[in-house]
């Protein structure tokens, strides 16, 4: 059985939820800005087949629709952006101008690669898309993980596609559970991954566009100037 049957099994068989995603005021326990390793995906190319999903999930209203800007895939969740950290969650400017050096590095030789896109899934926190690469986002992680510091990143790739806003341990509806299991197979597109983005994101916004502090390119793939 794959990791994500076994997500959605334990979903359907639990059926608890939880407040999910960076609008989260726990986790972000006062911090203003959180950044991230990022794969940025075009919805443009696969929205017609993520509306049928979206819409399933829109009559629940403790389900946060991800809009078209905010589609990415997360790598890693590299901490709290502050001048000085004094925990293991924050960090500072100088260490994302260390990691984005050595992600260049990394990367400079890392071929660009196709993903397929498909299925609904869900964990306690969000619904997502299921992402199937031969192992290359998984490639990907490893190779920055390595490079940059990093730490082993919780459950496979994903895309989300919505956020779960509900008091943790709240049980999940059981027609939830249906919409969901309507678009257990149900394919979405493929994507073409080139570049890896070092972002920022202002958590005093729902769903801000994330800031882009370096468009890190793979192999094969030419690099678009910012701003």
């Amino acid at each position: 059985m794959d990791g994500y049957a076994e997500i959605w099994q334990r979903f359907a068989a639990e059926r608890r939820l939880e407040f999910g995603g960076h609008m989260d005021p726990k986790w972000q326990d006062g911090h203003m800005l959180s950044a991230s390793l990022m794969v940025p995906l075009d919805a443009s190319s696969i929205r017609e087949r993520l509306e049928p999903p979206r819409e399933a999930l829109r009559p629940f209203q403790f389900v946060s629709l991800h809009p078209d800007h905010f589609m990415h895939v997360t790598l890693f969740l590299l901490g709290f952006l502050v001048p000085e950290p004094e925990d293991t969650d924050e960090i500072s400017p100088k260490r994302l101008t260390e990691i984005e050096m050595n992600a260049r590095q990394a990367l400079a030789d890392f071929p660009t690669f196709e993903v397929v896109l498909a299925n609904l899934n869900a964990f306690p926190g969000a619904a997502f898309i299921e992402l199937y690469d031969g192992g290359m986002l998984n490639n990907l992680r490893d190779a920055l993980r390595v490079s940059c510091g990093l730490r082993e990143p919780p459950g496979p790739p994903h895309l989300t596609l919505a956020y779960f806003q509900a008091p943790d341990s709240v049980r999940a509806p059981a027609a939830l559970i249906s919409a969901v299991e309507r678009y257990r197979e149900w394919p979405v597109g493929k994507v073409t991954v080139k570049n890896v983005e070092l972002t920022l994101l202002d958590l005093r916004s729902d769903y801000p566009e994330p800031q882009t502090l370096a468009k890190i390119p793979l192999n094969g793939a030419t690099a678009a100037p910012l701003g």
